[in-house]
C-alpha cells in the first residue's frame, strides 16, 4: 500500500507537472500567433486609415476645388483625362512627377530630356501593368503605391521589432503613415515602392538572407537614385555579422553590392535612348540644380524662406482667404516647409545617433546630406520633405521622444491637421514637395 501510495504520489506529480509544463507552452503559442497577427493588422489598419484620409481629402478637394491654373502652366504636358471611378480617385493623386511617371511609361526615355531624372523602376512596372490590363499606366501607378505602402508597412513593423520592441514599432508605423507629407505615399509617385524595397532589403540583410537583401536593393537603386546608399547600411551590417574574416565574405559579399547594378542598368537605359550613361546626373541642370556646399544651401534656404503667406492671413484671417489662388500659391512657394522639414530631419539624425543602430543611422545621413550639395535654383531645399519620409529610422526617434500621451496625442493632431492641408494642396497642383 505505501508502495502504491509513492506510486499515486509520484503519478501526482508527474501529472501535475504535465499541466504546469504543458500550460506555458499553450500559452506561449498563442502569444505568439497573437504577436504574429499583429504584425499584420496593427500595419493594415495604419494604412487603412492613412489611405482613407489622404484619399478623402483629395478627392474631395479635387471635385469641389478649382485646379492651380500655374500648375496647368507649368506642366507642359497635356494628360488624358481619367474616367469612371478613376477620375476622383487617381486625378487627384497623379499630379506632378506622377505626370512625368506617365509619360515615360507611354513613350519612354526618348520623348523628353529631362526624363532622365526619373528612375526606371516604378514607369517600368506602370507600362507593363497597363499592358497586361488595359488600364490608364497612372491608375495602375497608383495601385502600385498604395498596396506597396501596405507591405512596407507590415516589413517595418517586423525590422523595428528586431531592433526594438512592439511598442516602439507601432509609435513609428504611426509618425510615418500620419506625417504632414506622408501623402505622397498615396500618390503616383515612387515613395511606397522605394520604402517598400528598402525596409525589404534591410530586414533581409538584417537576418543575414544576403541574396535576397541585395536583390531589394538592387531594385531599390532602379527606382531612386538615394537607392545606392544602401551600400553603406549593407557594409555596416555586413563587416558586424562576417567581421573582417574575408573567407567568410564570399558569395554573400558579391549579393551585399547588387545596389551598385542599379545606375549602371539605368546608364544602359539612357544609352539605348541616345543618351549619355550619365544623364540621369547631367539631367540635374534642365531642373534647376547646381552644385554648392551646404552651408551655402542652407544659407539660400534661410534668405529664400518667406513668412509672408502669415501675415497676409492674420491680416484677413477668412476661409475666402486661405482658399484662394493668391494666397495658397503665396504658401506654396513660401519655402517655409521645407526649411522647416529639413532642420527637424536633421535634429532627429542627430538624436538618432543616440538611439539607432549604426546600419540605420549610416541610411540617414548621406541621404539627408547629398541634395543639401544639390540645390534648386527654384527652392533650395526642394523636395526634402518628401525625401525625408522614406528614411524610416527618423520616424523611430520620433517614436521615443513622443511617447507620453499628453505630448502625442497634440502632435499627431498637429501632423494630421498639416497632411490634410497638404493634400488639398497637392491634388489642386500646388506645390508641396
Amino acid at each position: 500500500m505505501a508502495n502504491d501510495a509513492r506510486g499515486r504520489a509520484r503519478g501526482g506529480t508527474n501529472r501535475e507537472s504535465n499541466v504546469r509544463i504543458a500550460t506555458p507552452r499553450r500559452g506561449v503559442g498563442v502569444q505568439r500567433e497573437a504577436v504574429a497577427a499583429e504584425t499584420i493588422s496593427f500595419p493594415l489598419l495604419i494604412g487603412l486609415i492613412h489611405l482613407a484620409i489622404v484619399q478623402v481629402v483629395a478627392s474631395l478637394a479635387y471635385t469641389r476645388g478649382t485646379l492651380n491654373p500655374v500648375f496647368t502652366t507649368a506642366l507642359q504636358m497635356t494628360p488624358g483625362d481619367l474616367t469612371g471611378i478613376a477620375d476622383p480617385l487617381v486625378e487627384p493623386m497623379r499630379q506632378w512627377d506622377g505626370l512625368w511617371y506617365r509619360l515615360i511609361a507611354i513613350d519612354g526615355y526618348d520623348t523628353h530630356p529631362a526624363t532622365a531624372a526619373f528612375w526606371p523602376l516604378f514607369p517600368w512596372l506602370m507600362k507593363v501593368g497597363s499592358t497586361v490590363s488595359n488600364v490608364a499606366p497612372e491608375t495602375i501607378g497608383y495601385l502600385i503605391a498604395n498596396v506597396s505602402f501596405f507591405g512596407a508597412l507590415i516589413l517595418l513593423y517586423r525590422l523595428i521589432s528586431l531592433d526594438f520592441d512592439r511598442e516602439i514599432a507601432r509609435r513609428t508605423l504611426v509618425a510615418l503613415a500620419f506625417f504632414p507629407t506622408a501623402l505622397f505615399f498615396s500618390a503616383v509617385y515612387t515613395e511606397s515602392l522605394f520604402l517598400l524595397l528598402i525596409v525589404a532589403s534591410l530586414y533581409a540583410a538584417r537576418q543575414e538572407q544576403w541574396f535576397a537583401a541585395g536583390l531589394y536593393g538592387m531594385l531599390a537603386a532602379l527606382t531612386r537614385s538615394q537607392g545606392v546608399l544602401l551600400l553603406l547600411p549593407f557594409a555596416v551590417l555586413f563587416v558586424q555579422q562576417h567581421h573582417f574574416e574575408l573567407r567568410r565574405w564570399f558569395p554573400n559579399a558579391i549579393f551585399a553590392a547588387l545596389p551598385a547594378l542599379g545606375p549602371v542598368i539605368f546608364g544602359w537605359q539612357l544609352k539605348q535612348a541616345d543618351y549619355g550613361w550619365l544623364e540621369f546626373v547631367d539631367v540635374q541642370e534642365q531642373w534647376e540644380r547646381h552644385r554648392t556646399w551646404p552651408w551655402t544651401t542652407l544659407q539660400d534656404a534661410l534668405n529664400a524662406a518667406d513668412g509672408g503667406w502669415v501675415s497676409t492671413f492674420f491680416d484677413d484671417p477668412t476661409w475666402s482667404t486661405i482658399t484662394s489662388n493668391a494666397f495658397r500659391n503665396q504658401f506654396a512657394n513660401s519655402n517655409t516647409a521645407e526649411l522647416i522639414f529639413t532642420v527637424l530631419f536633421f535634429v532627429l539624425a542627430l538624436i538618432g545617433l543616440r538611439i539607432l543602430p549604426l546600419y540605420q543611422s549610416a541610411l540617414v545621413w548621406p541621404a539627408l546630406l547629398i541634395p543639401l550639395f544639390d540645390p534648386s535654383d527654384v527652392h533650395p531645399l526642394m523636395s526634402m520633405p518628401r525625401f525625408g519620409i522614406v528614411l524610416f529610422p527618423l520616424f523611430v526617434v520620433l517614436a521615443f521622444l513622443i511617447r507620453d500621451r499628453r505630448s502625442a496625442l497634440p502632435a499627431l493632431a498637429i501632423s494630421l491637421l498639416l497632411l490634410v492641408i497638404f493634400t488639398a494642396q497637392f491634388a489642386l497642383g500646388y506645390w508641396v514637395s
